[in-house]
């Protein structure tokens, strides 16, 4: 019997280089590891969900999930429908979009991406008015400390995922330390454990799992 990474992996078979990103970014990410803390059943929603690997890998994990991708790159969305029943996709801003209360949010290497430190805060805030009572808010961030895993995440965010996906050489990338993601997180209300999650991985991996 096929496990969740395989079957994640079939739906993208036959597209080209999409299909070897599903694979890199399977083994690359701590998917096992998140997926682990998600609710069995619920609305989860992943916001910026990309081609919608990890959301369609969420909702493969368990038919009682009801997943809700959002994302505002039109093309790589495009890639996210493959037929998994317990899915949507909607295109728009993460900052803006209407998304319905929720048991879970994740948050999977978004955070970094947005226009400044004020969209962060911003956006947190958001997920905690729409995380329902005892609600979950899963974050999966680079931590920015020296090491190898950081200076290859730092060439990756800054010049290689600029290019491939937004065609720019540069992109600025806007990095927090763990002990300033926890301070903002219990600003706002969460109560929150952090541990790594780059055992075997090339990038310094940290999972905020935060609760409401």
């Amino acid at each position: 019997m096929l496990d969740i990474a395989s079957k994640t992996i079939g739906l993208y078979s036959g597209l080209g280089w999409k299909s070897l990103f599903a694979r890199i970014r399977i083994w690359d990410a701590p998917y096992e590891q998140v997926e682990r803390v998600i609710p069995k059943k619920g609305v989860i929603v992943d916001l910026g969900c990309g081609e919608g690997l990890f959301s369609n890998y969420l909702a493969l994990g368990s038919e009682k999930r009801i997943i809700f991708g959002v994302d505002i790159n039109k093309n790589r969305l495009k890639q996210a429908y493959h037929g998994v029943t317990n899915t949507k996709f909607v295109f728009g801003d993460v900052n803006k979009a209407k998304i319905p209360a929720a048991d879970a949010i994740i948050l999977m290497h978004l955070l970094h991406h947005l226009d400044s430190f004020e969209k962060q805060e911003e956006l947190l805030r958001l997920c905690w008015s729409k995380l329902r009572k005892k609600g979950k808010l899963v974050i999966i961030e680079v931590e920015p400390k020296v090491s190898l895993k950081y200076l290859i995440a730092y060439f990756m965010d800054h010049f290689l995922v600029s290019w491939v996906f937004e065609r720019k050489f540069y992109s600025q990338i806007y990095f927090r330390k763990k002990k300033n993601w926890l301070k903002l997180l219990n600003r706002i209300g969460f109560k929150v454990s952090s541990y790594p999650g780059d055992k075997n991985k090339p990038f310094p991996h940290i999972i905020f799992e935060c609760n409401k």
